[in-house]
C-alpha cells in the first residue's frame, strides 16, 4: 500500500500534464492553436486575374475556397485589404476574422459584392478596404 500511493498519486499527475504538454507553444512570431490568429476566408473560387493584398501581401489559393493563416501580416490596429482584378468578375465574397483566443473567431472584414449590383465590378478595377485588429 505505501507504494501504491505514491504511483497513483504519480500516474495522476502525468495525466493532468498531458493535456498541457498537447498544446503548441507560443513562437517567435506570437502566433500558436490559442491566439490570437487572424485568417482570411476565400469563400467562393475566383478565376485568374484576382489578386487579394492584405497590408501589401499577396493571399495564396484563391482557386479554390480556402482559409489561409495571415497573423504574421497583419499588426494590431488598422489594416487594408486590397481586391484588384484585371478582367470583369461575377462577385467578390472575402472575410478577415480574429481570435483573440482559441476558436473565439469574430469577422473584422466581410466583403460581398455581386456585379449585378456593384458595376464597378463589370471592368478591370481595384478596391481597398480597412478593418481593425482589435488591440
Amino acid at each position: 500500500m505505501r507504494i501504491l500511493t505514491p504511483l497513483l498519486l504519480a500516474a495522476s499527475l502525468a495525466a493532468l500534464a498531458a493535456p498541457a504538454l498537447a498544446q503548441q507553444r507560443v513562437g517567435p512570431d506570437g502566433t500558436n492553436a490559442n491566439g490570437p490568429i487572424t485568417i482570411f476566408k476565400n469563400m467562393a473560387p475566383e478565376s485568374g486575374g484576382l489578386v487579394v493584398r492584405v497590408d501589401g501581401h499577396e493571399v495564396d489559393h484563391l482557386r479554390s475556397a480556402v482559409y489561409d493563416d495571415i497573423t504574421t501580416t497583419v499588426s494590431r490596429g488598422t489594416n487594408t485589404l486590397t481586391v484588384s482584378w484585371t478582367h470583369p468578375i461575377q462577385r467578390l465574397n472575402f472575410k478577415v476574422a480574429f481570435a483573440p483566443t482559441r476558436n473565439n473567431f469574430r469577422n473584422v472584414l466581410v466583403v460581398q459584392a455581386n456585379s449585378a449590383n456593384d458595376p464597378s465590378l463589370s471592368q478591370p478595377g481595384s478596391k481597398t478596404l480597412t478593418f481593425r485588429i482589435p488591440g
